[in-house]
């Protein structure tokens, strides 16, 4: 009796062993369901996130963020400008340096020393969809009028559906902020500080975007 119930034991162990072997148990099913599930649902919490910051911002980029292009275009001139001639709310002409065949800037003598020689007049204005001086819009453009000319050519258009009353408030005055503000002054070291707004369509909705900077003359 005791020789069968030793071998029925050797029997059981090795019965046991192979079932451990070859499977799971119940708890560590449930344990391994668990760490899945887990896991999951950390994969799933960092997806839905990015999606969402990507469905929020995929706007913001090129080529619906016209007021962010508008700004770093007008800004790159602006600073090798050497005059700004007129500024307003919503307009701006600088004087570029007059350049020669190899693109360098071009010095004349006053008599008191060399300073550089006007070039062309850049202006960056409101319109509408023609870039007439004296219509009124919300297309920005650019016109150049050559040294020497009384027209301004070519008209390139920089943005459209540029909306200056969505500029952001001015706590000061009250009122949006200009596109265009100049600061004659030691201080700011003769610079423009930009304020555009534009309003793109995206996914059947209308954002505005608003991009602001401030940039300076650097050929004073």
């Amino acid at each position: 009796m005791k020789v069968l119930t030793r071998g029925c034991q050797r029997g059981l162990a090795r019965h046991s062993a192979t079932r451990r072997d070859g499977g799971f148990t119940l708890p560590e099913l449930l344990v391994a369901m668990a760490v899945m599930g887990m896991l999951a649902w950390t994969v799933s919490l960092i997806y839905f996130s990015v999606l969402g910051v990507y469905n929020k911002n995929m706007w913001r980029l090129r080529p619906y963020d016209e007021a962010t292009k508008a700004v770093e275009r007008i800004a790159q001139e602006i600073r090798a400008a050497m005059v700004i001639d007129t500024y307003g709310s919503q307009a701006l002409i600088v004087i570029m340096p007059q350049q020669d065949a190899s693109r360098d800037n071009v010095l004349v003598d006053t008599g008191s020393g060399l300073a550089l020689a006007q070039g062309d007049w850049v202006a960056f204005y409101l319109s509408d969809a023609t870039g007439g001086l004296d219509r009124q819009g919300h297309c920005l453009w650019k016109a150049v009028k050559a040294k020497g000319m009384m027209t301004w050519v070519p008209r390139v258009k920089i943005a459209e559906d540029v909306h200056p009353e969505l500029n952001p408030v001015d706590p000061t005055t009250g009122q949006p902020r200009p596109m265009f503000k100049y600061w004659p002054d030691v201080v700011r070291l003769y610079g423009v500080e930009m304020w555009i707004t534009s309003v793109s369509e995206v996914k059947g909705e209308l954002k505005p975007q608003t991009a602001h900077t401030e940039c300076y003359l650097r050929n004073l």
